[in-house]
């Protein structure tokens, strides 16, 4: 009985087939390799540890990443406020003030949002004015020319000393905090309220001539570049209290815990003035409607930080 030949050739076709797969899918694997961001990245320069973060990332940070190497990247990325057109602002702010030191990114941001790492009074832009009540007015956003709002209205001399007024729906809500702080025993009196253009000139003159430009700036606003001027601040007190004293008091508390549920919010905290360009004024309030007010209470942000990332739009 004869054996039966096996048929060569379609093992050979077999075979050649096999290895091709075998060969796609090694050049597959190769050419994800070398398009890898992982790949990428580590010939730009990162470490495996950096990558591993960056590819974490939104995909523009990659693809900045991707261009070369920048070990600020990560850091900077992951900072909540950070706004990404500002980001060559942020990394040159870095490079000039952060020399062999160690960098806190969240005041980079903070400062470079809020425009403050530039000198005060440079870089400087007309408000938006479209904002209403959440206008911006400091050191780099002033006013229109001889801007005057057209609800001004005197205060009484239940609510405040003698020569004030504000703007008519500061008024009622001013007085809707102060019989609410009355029910607690707390009284509420307006020190300073709005000053038109004018009058906020000749304060920061007498200042200059008194004792040179450097501490008029430091005191007061430039006319223009007041908070008073929009009508929308009050200046806080309590009988018998002053600058000096008005935060050891119960009234401070009281504003500091209810303020923002009748519109209202310190407008320059303690241990900010590098940021809102002032010292700490326990006794300014702005004005800014109820819905603003709690959100920028709730963000635990001065309104400068507040503004420059969720109203600068």
């Amino acid at each position: 009985m004869k054996k039966r030949r096996l048929k060569k050739k379609p093992i050979i076709v077999l075979s050649i087939f096999l290895l091709s797969l075998i060969f796609i899918f090694i050049i597959f694997k190769l050419y994800k390799h070398y398009t890898s961001y992982e790949y990428k990245l580590g010939k730009t320069g990162y470490s495996e540890e950096e990558i591993s973060d960056i590819i974490k990332l939104d995909k523009k940070y990659v693809n900045y990443a991707l261009k070369k190497y920048d070990k600020h990247l990560i850091h900077l990325a992951n900072e909540k406020y950070l706004i990404w057109p500002k980001y060559d602002n942020y990394v040159s702010f870095i490079n000039k003030n952060y020399k062999n030191k160690k960098v806190d990114y969240s005041y980079v941001v903070s400062k470079v949002n809020t425009k403050t790492n530039y000198d005060y009074y440079t870089h400087t832009s007309e408000t938006d004015m479209d904002k209403g009540y959440g206008i911006l007015v400091n050191k780099y956003y002033r006013l229109p020319d001889k801007y005057s709002p057209s609800d001004i209205v005197s205060m009484s001399s239940s609510y405040a000393y003698p020569n004030n007024s504000i703007r008519s729906e500061v008024y009622e809500a001013f007085k809707e905090m102060s019989k609410a702080a009355k029910e607690d025993k707390i009284t509420l009196i307006v020190n300073s309220s709005y000053r038109d253009y004018n009058s906020q000139k000749r304060i920061y003159e007498e200042y200059e001539d008194k004792k040179g430009q450097q501490y008029a700036d430091a005191t007061a606003a430039r006319p223009g570049y007041s908070e008073h001027q929009t009508g929308l601040a009050l200046d806080i007190f309590t009988p018998g209290s002053n600058m000096k004293s008005f935060e050891n008091t119960d009234a401070f508390k009281w504003l500091s815990k209810n303020a923002y549920k009748y519109g209202f919010i310190l407008r320059y905290p303690k241990d900010k003035e590098d940021i809102t360009g002032y010292a700490y004024e326990s006794w300014h309030y702005r004005y800014l409607g109820k819905n603003l007010a709690k959100k920028v209470f709730d963000s635990n942000l001065t309104f400068d930080e507040y503004y420059a990332y969720y109203l600068d739009k």
